[in-house]
């Protein structure tokens, strides 16, 4: 009768066991799923679909469909034209949040990190290299405009381990990402608003030249 009840006692052991690993497994499955990939109509596409049509049309840019996770990716806009009526506004808040001097009849040049993603956190580069990048970006934005730009985080997870934070503030209240950036994008964006209000915002990976090209053109039109 003991020997019995101690078979029992090990066969309900095992049973819940096997059952924990079958809810972790299936955890697993969650949490590391399979991604999907959509075209800008929301049709989910094919790997080769979705790369093809990003390497056929420099237009576009891509974005993670939602902002909770790094899981499905969306073929989207590259970037976005248009007019804004509440620069004067936006400037005043700016100024207000993060304490510093925007001029109201110069551009205003916005370079926006999302958060810490696959896109930002590789790459060869080292720190060294790419602040004195930065600093050479710095130079040349202010001989073509006389202003500086304003870097702006979501969230600074990574931000430290290939940038100088101290240059770094936080979007507030998520005032430019609830206007101008939709989705998460991979790397980081930018935004260049003329002192009339003419906006091009960037979403996804860029380099410093399309940034100072960009701000030449909204600053002549």
């Amino acid at each position: 009768m003991k020997k019995l009840l101690l078979l029992s006692i090990a066969l309900l052991l095992l049973c819940s066991c096997k059952t924990n690993q079958n809810t972790n497994s299936n955890s697993a499955k969650v949490n590391y799923r399979k991604s999907y990939l959509y075209d800008q109509e929301n049709n989910k596409i094919s790997q080769s679909k979705f790369y093809d049509q990003l390497l056929n049309n420099q237009d576009l840019s891509w974005a993670y469909v939602s902002n909770k996770t790094k899981f499905d990716k969306k073929i989207v806009a590259g970037q976005k034209h248009g007019k804004i009526a509440n620069k004067a506004i936006i400037v005043k808040l700016l100024k207000e949040k993060l304490k510093i001097d925007i001029a109201n009849d110069k551009p205003l040049v916005i370079l926006y990190y999302p958060g810490k993603d696959p896109c930002n956190s590789s790459g060869s580069a080292t720190k060294e290299t790419r602040v004195k990048a930065q600093q050479d970006f710095e130079d040349k934005l202010y001989q073509l405009a006389q202003i500086k730009p304003i870097y702006l985080y979501k969230t600074n997870e990574g931000l430290a381990d290939k940038n100088d934070l101290s240059k770094w503030r936080k979007d507030p209240d998520g005032l430019i990402e609830s206007l101008f950036f939709e989705y998460h994008y991979p790397c980081a964006s930018f935004l260049v608003i003329s002192k009339d209000g003419q906006f091009t915002s960037r979403f996804g990976e860029y380099n410093y030249s399309e940034i100072l090209a960009t701000t030449k053109r909204l600053n002549n039109s």
